[in-house]
């Protein structure tokens, strides 16, 4: 399995667009009465603006498999913890450990940087909940649409005399 990340660019503003509109409705995860058109223009204009700022504090990129874009991530690092801040994946990409792939790279990042890993996930995604459970994230808080966990990594040994 050969997954890439790369950043995205302003070509790439459609396919990220596309990728959460495909994956959402896959899900059945959109409000019956939402317009489609309105919630791309929505997406598309803050995935420019996330581009090109130059102080964003997030690392938006294509997820590729096998050199084709199937995907979208973003993360946010700080001095202190890393964000999972939005995955998806096109449906025929799912299942597969991609995403599973993805986050357990976030979580060894965070065991070697000894720091911890937040991801939060709307409570109509009760898969994407059980994948992060899965992979050893314990619920830290919930709210009325949203559930936040966090992978917290296993301190480091310190040798004796250090």
């Amino acid at each position: 399995m050969t997954i890439h990340l790369r950043p995205a660019t302003l070509e790439d503003v459609a396919f990220l667009a596309d990728v959460v509109i495909i994956a959402t409705l896959a899900q059945g995860r959109f409000p019956p009465d939402v317009d489609l058109v309105q919630y791309r223009a929505g997406f598309e204009e803050w995935t420019r603006e996330t581009i090109l700022d130059p102080k964003s504090a997030g690392t938006l990129s294509v997820i590729e498999y096998d050199s084709r874009p199937v995907g979208r991530l973003r993360v946010v690092r700080t001095q202190t913890s890393i964000t999972l801040a939005g995955i998806q994946l096109l449906p025929a990409y799912q299942n597969q450990r991609l995403g599973s792939t993805l986050v357990e790279d976030l979580m060894h990042e965070a065991d070697q940087k000894q720091v911890p890993l937040f991801i939060s996930v709307e409570k109509d995604n009760p898969r994407a909940q059980r994948l992060y459970e899965r992979l050893g994230c314990r619920i830290i808080r919930q709210e009325e649409q949203e559930v936040h966990l966090e992978y917290r990594p296993a301190p480091h040994e310190q040798s004796p005399g250090k």
